[in-house]
């Protein structure tokens, strides 16, 4: 797949507040349920813990899971000169979430303009300072309103999820043909519940079918970045804190970051970087 992208600083406006965000990495996945959110959320705490500035979009309208992936539920956003939020930090790690602010528990009725307007508001007025990276995790599937999104999201690259089930692996080729006609750049795919592994054993059960992510990444000549295994966990830990994950996470951020700047030294920066 070609690097080349045309210039989205003539289509799209760049907010002030991610002027000084040098990396914005959309998380996508063309069907729900594959595991997006937790991969974003342990990518960001990754990469924080790898020393670099980070922060992390819950961009699911209808269903903000982040909140409650990174216990934070319960906590209040605060508002910063009557005009700018100020995003949780938590694990060094800069969060916002429209689960955040819609406390009520009810069901959000959008249609696609809502969606892509609500999340830009969010991203906009969101006080992200400086970034080196700022993760979005997108909304599932490949309609109108991820379509519309995408096209207004000032993204420099994307990550692709999938897990090993044909549905899947069908779902995903719609989502990687999308991101194709917006001329975005794909730093690789990421196979979720490619196995199971016990605990205290090294046997692996390829319960939703195996090698799936990898036919899916040759076929689309794109590195295969991860193959994360279903492990048994405590509920609401967070993937990062088991050592077994935390070794998958950090070999993933590292493919991240390489992959990142491999394709800013043949890609127009999209983000003017705003100096001094």
């Amino acid at each position: 797949m070609s690097n080349k992208r045309p210039n989205k600083e003539t289509t799209v406006r760049i907010p002030e507040t991610l002027r000084r965000v040098k990396n914005i990495i959309g998380v996508f996945s063309a069907k729900g349920g594959v595991g997006k959110s937790e991969i974003s959320l342990n990518l960001a705490l990754s990469l924080a813990k790898e020393g670099y500035k980070v922060g992390l979009l819950d961009a699911d309208i209808h269903g903000p899971s982040q909140p409650v992936l990174f216990e934070a539920s319960k906590e209040v956003i605060d508002v910063k000169d009557k005009l700018l939020l100020s995003p949780l930090e938590k694990r060094g790690v800069k969060f916002i979430s429209m689960g955040l602010i819609a406390r009520d528990q009810k069901p959000v009725m959008w249609r696609g303009p809502m969606v892509s307007g609500a999340v830009m508001q969010l991203m906009a007025q969101t006080d992200w300072q400086e970034l080196d990276y700022l993760i979005i995790d997108t909304p599932p599937g490949t309609g109108d309103a991820q379509l519309t999104l995408l096209q207004r999201l000032p993204l420099n690259a994307a990550i692709i999820v999938t897990t090993p089930q044909d549905v899947s692996i069908s779902d995903t080729k719609k989502g990687i043909e999308m991101i194709k006609r917006l001329e975005l750049p794909i730093l690789g795919l990421i196979e979720n519940m490619s196995f199971f592994k016990p605990e205290k054993s090294n046997k692996k059960y390829y319960i939703f079918g195996k090698g799936g992510g990898k036919s899916l990444s040759k076929e689309y000549e794109m590195e295969l970045l991860s193959e994360i295994p279903l492990l048994e966990k405590k509920e609401f830990l967070i993937l990062y804190d088991l050592e077994t994950y935390k070794k998958v996470f950090d070999s993933l951020a590292k493919k991240v970051v390489k992959n990142m700047e491999a394709i800013k030294k043949t890609v127009t920066q999209v983000i003017p970087q705003k100096k001094g």
